[in-house]
């Protein structure tokens, strides 16, 4: 039985695009002063949500490790709290269901 080595080019991607969606973008509305019911509305139901979708069909498609995925819902659960309020902690179980959903629907 021999694993199949993921490399680190492919670990470092999953990480700094989930950490470019997790802090970057809220760090930009933040800058740019958007208000709380926007910046939620537009980060956490709109970017994220496209994003998780996107990252499991990715990652589906590539055939990648399942974990690497999980590098978003982690990351955006650690800054979390320095961008939103506490109920947007339940987007992460969100995130790791879409994801999840769009890798098993593409999975060969």
């Amino acid at each position: 039985m021999q694993l199949s080595k993921v490399s680190p080019q492919k670990v470092i991607s999953y990480w700094a695009f989930a950490t470019l969606f997790s802090f970057v973008i809220p760090i930009i509305f933040t800058v740019l002063n958007v208000d709380e019911i926007t910046k939620t509305g537009v980060i956490l139901f709109g970017i994220n949500v496209v994003y998780a979708i996107a990252t499991g069909f990715y990652a589906g498609k590539q055939a990648d490790k399942f974990w690497l995925v999980l590098f978003f819902p982690v990351i955006y659960l650690v800054g979390c709290d320095f961008f939103f309020d506490s109920h947007a902690i339940y987007c992460a179980v969100v995130y790791l269901m879409l994801t999840g959903f769009a890798y098993g629907a593409v999975r060969k």
